[in-house]
């Protein structure tokens, strides 16, 4: 490819039919065009790529095929983790394809299989600049094959899984090869290695013979059925000996991009555990969403707003104070009206708790998106959760926000930002109700830097929200105090990259800054970090942390394990830590964390490691450690420590036959506990679960709880 040429792809009319089992034996194969000009990604985005990947595509009237010869020069085993689906593409030799169908560069879908014929799919919204979100599951078929110099895949996506406008001509597409043997990523269409390979500004152009047409009649019916059993030991009224439960999914297809989504009575008993970690901050911890009724095409949703100010979480529906509530129903509109307009609007409908004193509540969602220019969006939306009781709302338990928001992003990716304004409105605040924010990102293969300011006033209450910020509760009014506050922001980083024949990949510093200001616009706070990386090819790397801050206390704080609190103030302290990480290109694999500096009137020693082996593709054994240690403390303090330790182990018995285990001792929560789950999917997007849970004290292992779920769930349609 000429430098400065876009790589362009022409895709045919299958002229007969194709067994997907990975031979490639079809004549039509090589009258299909060849792709096969790849440039690598890592370690040097300068080269052609070493390792040979061939690609081809046809079509018929159902299906979109694809193959590729995947050479492999290495006599060593391939690096696969697991036989579990939606696996990390960095992480195992694999291929992948990303498809932006709309040609707009802004969203598309991402196929992967590993040499095993492991699949792995996902959203890729926002451009593609933050990577993939493996929280989409469609239905396709693939098969892989193996020689002794080359494996091979073919793949067949159903046109009805993907999402695309009736007659278009012109698509964008990129083919990416992860050949973990020889440490090298590469790319049919050339990614910079300061992008994501997702970036979809950086695809090729697919060319159709003839435009695909949108399919009809696309609808899927997932109904479950789950049996479970329960025994609470210090609560034996919540205890059940047998519960019967079930529920339905349904999935329409209202045209070629706009899904509508149902549920009804949904359940979540096979979601994987949390991995707890000792809590010594202020601030409440951000835990990802795991749950699929909330995960699918979620980018309209729980992209508004940044990492600090999320006005939606969907992780507070369903939950009050760490205890779960039924969901009695949902729906969820998604989707592209045309190339330039999307939309989004879901609701959802908990019941009523008596135990835990909780009304039933409606959350709902409404998102609407423009494009601008080349690949940037204008985004206005509406969120409300309002409580019902017998299905009359309550006028005064509402918790309202708007918003409008603006994402730049510029047409080769190097610049991206955000600004928005979002107001909250609730029954008794009128004052200081707004939040805003704007930042701006530029990036290069060398350098980094961002510059934002974020702003959330006292009054700025959002209940189905994340904003990790301070309050206090004086218990004798039984009312809350907010902060509101203004937060300057900076970091980045530049990297030296080592010559080709050196060990050493780059090295370089990378700071992050933060500045707290006030609501009476003084200073509050501050924290800098400066950090030395130095990356090495194999991809283990060296990091030497230091951290200036001066945490200032506008409430009295206890350290969780010490005896009093902590007066109001500013406590400036320095910290200082080592890290190193192996890379996980190798059967054992881990990192190391060790850190040591001061804390309000003391000083804590921090510990953290992580091991895994893992034993070929059947089977990873993890082991985690987390220490800290608060010493040093004034003795009306006292001093205190806290140890977690956690171990996974994950069994592939095939591509479709799964045993996981959990194990987590935390003594600050005073809590052991035992997750383990099997997972049996007997066909495409059906699955058979067993999951048991157990929880012990930490202190003396005197049991809490135990439970058993046994699910199964079976995809109708949509094929």
């Amino acid at each position: 490819m000429l430098c400065g040429q876009e790589q362009s792809l022409s895709v045919n009319h299958c002229p007969e039919s194709i067994l997907v089992d990975g031979l490639l034996t079809e004549p039509a194969w090589s009258t299909a065009m060849l792709a096969d000009e790849f440039q690598m990604n890592f370690p040097f985005d300068s080269l052609k790529a070493v390792s040979k990947t061939e690609v081809r595509m046809m079509y018929d009237e159902k299906y979109l095929y694809i193959s590729a010869i995947c050479h492999h020069r290495s006599n060593k085993d391939y690096v696969v983790q697991s036989l579990k689906r939606d696996f990390k593409f960095k992480e195992n030799d694999a291929f992948g394809i990303f498809i932006n169908a709309y040609n707009d560069e802004t969203n598309g879908l991402y196929f992967g299989v590993n040499p095993f014929g492991v699949q792995s799919d996902g959203i890729v919204d926002n451009g593609g600049i933050k990577g993939v979100k493996p929280n989409w599951d469609g239905l396709w078929i693939s098969e892989v094959n193996h020689s002794p110099n080359f494996w091979t895949v073919e793949i067949a996506i159903p046109f009805k899984t993907l999402r695309f406008k009736d007659q278009q001509k012109e698509w964008r597409i990129n083919f990416a090869r992860n050949d973990r043997t020889q440490n090298e990523i590469s790319t049919w269409s050339p990614v910079p290695r300061a992008y994501k390979i997702s970036t979809l500004s950086r695809t090729g152009t697919l060319k159709w013979g003839s435009a695909p047409m949108v399919p009809i009649g696309n609808v899927s019916v997932i109904p479950y059925f789950s049996v479970s059993t329960n025994r609470d030991f210090n609560n034996p009224s919540l205890s059940h000996k047998i519960k019967n439960t079930y529920g339905i999914d349904v999935k329409l297809a209202v045209n070629s991009s706009l899904n509508l989504d149902l549920t009804l009575n949904p359940d979540f008993s096979q979601v994987e555990v949390d991995q707890q970690v000792i809590d010594l901050q202020r601030f409440e911890i951000f835990f990802p969403e795991k749950r699929l009724l909330f995960l699918e095409n979620s980018d309209l949703f729980s992209n508004i707003g940044n990492s600090r100010i999320r006005p939606f979480f969907s992780r507070r529906i369903g939950n009050t104070d760490n205890s779960p509530v039924p969901i009695l129903f949902g729906a969820r509109l998604s989707g592209n009206l045309d190339n330039n307009w999307r939309v989004g609007v879901m609701s959802i409908q908990t019941r009523s708790d008596n135990e835990l004193d909780v009304r039933s509540k409606n959350y709902s969602v409404a998102s609407i998106q423009r494009k601008m220019f080349n690949s940037s969006n204008l985004t206005g939306f509406f969120i409300n959760r309002q409580s019902f009781q017998e299905f009359y709302s309550y006028q005064k338990d509402f918790n309202r926000i708007a918003g409008i928001e603006y994402d730049l992003r510029s047409k080769d990716s190097k610049w991206n930002g955000k600004a928005f304004y979002h107001h909250a409105f609730t029954p008794f605040k009128k004052t200081h109700t707004n939040a805003y924010s704007v930042k701006l990102r530029y990036r290069t293969t060398k350098a980094t830097l961002f510059l934002g300011s974020d702003h959330a006033g006292k009054n700025f209450i959002t209940e189905t929200g994340f904003v990790p910020r301070l309050y206090h509760t004086n218990e004798s009014t039984d009312s809350t105090i907010r902060v509101g506050y203004t937060h300057l922001r900076a970091n980045g980083h530049y990297r030296f990259f080592a010559k080709k024949n050196s060990r050493i990949d780059f090295w370089g510093p990378t700071f992050h800054s933060d500045y707290f200001i006030g609501s009476e616009e003084k200073y509050q706070e501050h924290r800098n970090e400066i950090t030395l990386l130095l990356r090495l090819k194999n991809t283990s790397s060296f990091e030497v942390v230091f951290v200036d801050g001066a945490p200032n206390l506008i409430f009295p704080f206890t350290l969780d394990g010490l005896k009093n609190s902590f007066p109001s103030g500013n406590y400036p302290n320095q910290q200082f830590s080592l890290v190193y990480n192996t890379g996980n290109r190798n059967r054992f694999y881990g990192s190391l964390e060790a850190g040591y500096g001061g804390v309000f009137l003391g000083d804590q020693l921090s510990f953290k490691t992580e091991w895994n082996y893992r034993c070929k593709h059947y089977a990873v054994f993890g082991l985690n450690m987390s220490h800290e240690e608060l010493i040093h403390f004034p003795e009306s303090y006292g001093n205190a420590s806290f140890t977690l330790v956690g171990s996974k182990f994950e069994i592939s018995f095939n591509r479709n036959l799964f045993f996981t285990t959990f194990v987590q001792y935390n003594t600050q929560s005073n809590n052991f506990n035992i997750n383990s789950k099997f997972n049996w999917r007997f066909q495409p997007m059906s699955d058979l679960f067993l999951v048991y849970t157990e929880n012990y004290t930490s202190q003396d292992l005197s049991v809490k709880n135990r439970a058993l779920v046994l699910k199964m769930s079976y995809w109708i349609g949509g094929k």
